[in-house]
């Protein structure tokens, strides 16, 4: 019997070998609603930096555990430990200083747009926008001299959504964000005809993903950083990009 229990020890201890490792599990911050980048259709969370994301953390063996939430609540549930990873940030040295910034995910061009019959032409320099009321994402870091500027009247939103209402309804003379989420927003409530463009953008840089200034943060930032950069070169990133954009 002892040849047997043997064998049936070593097809246990085989069966043991073969089975796939469980995967490590990141909680994963980002902003709601942020169409066409994160958003949620039905049960499933989806968008361009979402598939990313998932990619990118599949390839280094790691399962995101999405948690979508307001973006003010996203920044302070990373600041407080509750998550492991955010995105899409955009840029300043605070956050190279405090943070460990991965990236960049893609760039985003910042732009202004307004109702279609505004006498708004363009917005070419900060002093344009004196006396105007501008709509912004309440959270949201957009340019540091436009962010900092402590005369101009902004008009906070929880998202682009409620910020273009806003701008249709007369509460705001124009709405600043990115060019592809205000277009994708325009064209979800049927107002592209309603709206126009501004030519000049307030800025154009790339968005970010954050990890803890911490060991294990550091860690889980240059997994991360490596695999984002073989995507980057293989073409991977701007595929998932042109994908989205092009539905």
């Amino acid at each position: 019997m002892d040849w047997l229990r043997r064998i049936v020890t070593s097809f246990g201890a085989l069966g043991l070998l073969t089975m796939p490792l469980c995967a490590e599990t990141w909680v994963a911050g980002s902003m709601e609603g942020f169409a066409p980048f994160n958003y949620s259709v039905g049960d499933e969370y989806a968008g361009i930096d979402v598939q990313i994301m998932n990619e990118a953390a599949a390839r280094i063996g790691v399962e995101l555990e999405h948690r979508p939430m307001p973006w003010k609540r996203v920044l302070l549930a990373f600041e407080s430990g509750e998550l492991d990873v955010i995105f899409q940030l955009a840029p300043s040295p605070e956050r190279f200083a405090n943070w460990h910034m991965v990236g960049p995910l893609r760039r985003t061009r910042t732009v202004f747009v307004t109702t279609s019959d505004s006498p708004i032409q363009d917005i070419t320099e900060l002093e344009d926008l004196e006396g105007l009321v501008v709509g912004v994402v309440a959270g949201f870091i957009y340019e540091e001299a436009f962010d900092n500027h402590p005369d101009l009247l902004r008009e906070e939103s929880l998202d682009d959504f409620t910020n273009i209402r806003k701008l249709l309804l007369g509460r705001s003379d124009l709405v600043v964000g990115g060019y592809a989420t205000l277009l994708y927003v325009a064209s979800e409530l049927n107002a592209l005809e309603k709206l126009r463009f501004l030519p000049t953008p307030l800025s154009e840089y790339s968005r970010y993903v954050g990890f803890p200034r911490t060991p294990r943060g550091k860690e889980m930032a240059e997994r991360l950083q490596k695999e984002l950069d073989l995507m980057q070169a293989s073409g991977r990133m701007d595929s998932i990009l042109r994908s989205h954009l092009a539905r």
